[in-house]
């Protein structure tokens, strides 16, 4: 029979179940040795016995006239490798905090609107200069990577033509959603690519200026530069704006894995 997790934590989290637990931890017991350990009658003990046995907690092993509880170990070694699992770090662990400090730091700068912000991104790819163009400038293409982790594009416009609008909204579970918008302002076909994009606040009106600067160069393995410029930057835009390196690096390694699917 496999473990209910669930139901082996609930029985140890009642607090004498919890010093049972420690008891047995030490030595196996008999059922008066519990209870006098306890300081408990036995008709109470033996019930909290019986309910971690059948959450396979522990075992009581009957002996004759004699009943002697001992702890389950494989049970144990189970719920360790079940709480080891949730011990493991992964990537929102380091971005979660990462962003945490970022909004902080922002936040008490309190630059004013004047300040510009520079970000610079550089990633190299084995996709041709063309694949790596049509992933920017092809809405459909743009729409699979263009989201950071645990968010998904919901709309997405872009042409990679002078003056041609940029419209992104992003889901966040079923019903958050977050718009950003800009344009295209300069366009070298296969090589650069220039727009403004950045979130809107709740009236429509963008949280700061950021114009991207992409560039691609072919010799070699594809080589990808990206800088964002930011400035005018809202008081509320702080969580925005310091949004954007995490952001933008989940991003850049959402785009090597959609390339390497087309490869």
């Amino acid at each position: 029979m496999s473990l209910d997790i669930q139901q082996a934590l609930g029985a140890i989290g009642e607090p004498t179940r919890f010093r049972i637990m420690e008891l047995l931890g030490e030595r196996a017991m008999t059922v008066g040795e519990v209870a006098d350990a306890l300081g408990a009658l036995q008709p109470q003990t033996t019930k909290h016995l019986q309910a971690l046995a059948a959450a396979g907690v522990i075992e009581v092993h009957k002996l004759g006239r004699r009943r002697v509880a001992n702890l389950n170990r494989d049970t144990f070694g189970e719920l360790a490798g079940y709480l080891d699992g949730l011990a493991r770090r992964n990537p929102d662990d380091a971005a979660l905090e990462s962003y945490e400090r970022a909004i902080a730091v922002e936040a008490a700068a309190d630059a004013g609107t004047a300040a510009v912000r520079t970000l610079h991104f550089e990633r190299s790819f084995a996709s041709s200069p063309d694949k790596v163009w049509r992933a920017w400038t092809d809405p459909e293409r743009a729409a699979t990577w263009w989201a950071p982790r645990h968010f998904a594009v919901q709309a997405f416009e872009i042409a990679p033509h002078v003056g041609a609008p940029i419209r992104l909204v992003l889901r966040e579970g079923r019903s958050d959603t977050y718009r950003s918008a800009g344009q295209v302002t300069a366009v070298d076909p296969g090589r650069r690519l220039v727009f403004s994009l950045a979130p809107l606040d709740a009236e429509g009106q963008p949280l700061f200026t950021a114009v991207h600067t992409v560039t691609i160069d072919g010799a070699g393995p594809t080589l990808l530069r990206l800088t964002i410029e930011v400035s005018d930057v809202h008081r509320e835009a702080a969580s925005a704006v310091a949004g954007l390196d995490i952001g933008w690096s989940q991003l850049l390694d959402a785009l090597q894995e959609a390339l390497a699917d087309d490869s």
